[in-house]
């Protein structure tokens, strides 16, 4: 078996035969020009590519990007995780001309020849899913950007007890809470850069791994709204040197390897690294900036010049609404009000009280109304597709947390967006028997979420981090 690194969150992985690519994001940028490739992929490793089988992790665009499938035939067989309350996923490929797609359930294994198989594991109420490969001998777990912790990484850990590479995300991938005004005074302490680095070391000293790669988080902004994210990012360089450090102090056998795109592994040579000086980082974004000015130049144009489609943001809206559980059901948790600003050609405000299932537009913003701004072009798009899932992602969005609230407002109307686009919402759905039968083999989340709210609340200074306890140096040792 070898595996090669091709881009952000994408690697292929060839054996015997068999060529698998997960999460092709290879050309062009994500999310309405905010993202890039960092560094892009060379031309001749895309020319390479010949995949028998492509591997979609979750419905983000940096992992499921339109775009670059194109590049494929449509005859090319696409696997995705099943969700228990849509097929979302199943219809986007359709729609993108693929017809041969094919759903894994969790802990569903399908054999692609030659001895490989593959895993997928869904975890959360969005659409993520860590896929682990082997062929019998390497066992390779791409946990990119979903965060199983407890029993739920427990059942990986115990089908796959011997684990060579753990691919993981390692940066932050929401708005929360760097894209609110207030952040560097008020939520600094929320979600440190240096916390991602640590929750990536202990996710890979929980499963003993050989090697940890720092993987799924490598990608710039480029575009006006966005570029200046680049100063909180955590670049792969910093987690590999804290994760060796955290190792060696340990006296654990897990290493961190950097393997820029075009890297690769093979049981046969081992390790070919691609070079890369992550601390040339901000001349590489200047190059970037250089090499797609014209385009960039474009997006900002078409952005200036859109006007907000009130029709679709209505219609998007009143839909959500009508997917809301009842008053007497929901309680307090939906009595709040959210005022979206629209802004392109001309200015539109949607006033979204998700206590009385009532829109305004153009109302005065509220004392007690958390304020998200956007662009029209972005917001167009999220109401008539149907993916403002993606909208947090793109962190194209600016915010206004009222001076005595905290976040819990802006976390619970991106929550409901998630769910409601999943088919989460309405709540019948998840009593249907696809969504009941995927709940089921799904239990341990449940577990862990009563796991996670505990320790959230009764423990001073809980991060993520904690959810993956520091190991007996002495017990991984005798079972290695």
């Amino acid at each position: 078996m070898e595996f090669q690194t091709v881009s952000h969150a994408s690697m292929v992985v060839r054996h015997r035969g068999v060529e698998l690519l997960v999460d092709p994001w290879l050309v062009g940028s994500c999310y309405w020009r905010s993202w890039w490739n960092f560094p892009e992929p060379a031309p001749e490793l895309l020319a390479s590519l010949q995949p028998n089988f492509i591997y979609l992790t979750h419905l983000h665009w940096d992992h499921f990007h339109g775009p670059s499938l194109r590049r494929f035939a449509p005859h090319t067989n696409v696997i995705v995780p099943k969700l228990p309350t849509t097929r979302r996923m199943v219809e986007d490929l359709q729609w993108l001309g693929f017809n041969n797609v094919i759903e894994l359930g969790h802990g569903q294994s399908l054999a692609l020849g030659g001895g490989m198989e593959i895993t997928s594991y869904q975890s959360g109420t969005s659409s993520d899913s860590t896929l682990v490969i082997s062929d019998g001998r390497t066992t390779i777990v791409d946990a990119n950007d979903c965060k199983l912790f407890g029993h739920a990484l427990r059942q990986v850990s115990k089908r796959f007890p011997n684990i060579d590479f753990v691919l993981r995300s390692h940066s932050s991938a929401t708005p929360l809470p760097y894209c609110i005004d207030s952040y560097p005074t008020r939520f600094s302490d929320v979600r440190a850069p240096q916390e991602y680095a640590e929750e990536f070391a202990r996710f890979a000293f929980t499963l003993n791994v050989r090697y940890a790669i720092p993987f799924a988080s490598n990608h710039c902004y480029l575009h006006r709204d966005t570029i200046r994210f680049n100063a909180l990012a955590m670049d792969p360089q910093r987690v590999n040197d804290h994760t060796n450090r955290e190792a060696e102090r340990l006296g654990l056998r897990t290493r961190s390897v950097l393997m820029a795109s075009g890297s690769r592994w093979s049981d046969r040579d081992g390790f070919a690294i691609t070079p890369i000086s992550y601390s040339q980082r901000d001349a590489y974004i200047e190059h970037l900036l250089v090499k797609y000015h014209d385009k960039l130049e474009r997006a900002y144009t078409e952005e200036a010049a859109t006007e907000p489609d009130v029709e679709a943001g209505l219609d998007y809206f009143n839909g959500l609404f009508a997917s809301l559980p009842p008053r007497a059901l929901a309680g307090r948790a939906l009595d709040f009000r959210i005022q979206v600003e629209v802004s392109g050609k001309t200015t539109k405000r949607f006033l979204l009280d998700f206590g009385n299932r009532k829109i305004e537009t153009d109302a005065p913003t509220p004392s007690d109304a958390v304020t998200v701004r956007t662009p029209a072009r972005v917001f167009n798009d999220c109401c008539r597709l149907r993916m403002f899932s993606t909208w947090s992602a793109s962190k194209r969005l600016g915010v206004s947390v009222p001076p005595d609230m905290n976040l819990s407002t802006l976390s619970r109307f991106l929550s409901l967006l998630d769910l409601y686009e999943l088919g989460q919402l309405p709540l019948r759905n998840n009593v249907r028997g696809r969504a009941l039968t995927q709940r089921l083999l799904r239990w341990r989340e449940v577990v862990d979420l009563g796991s996670y709210i505990w320790q959230s609340r009764t423990h001073k200074g809980f991060k993520i981090a904690d959810l993956y306890p520091l190991p007996n140096p002495t017990q991984r040792d005798a079972g290695a």
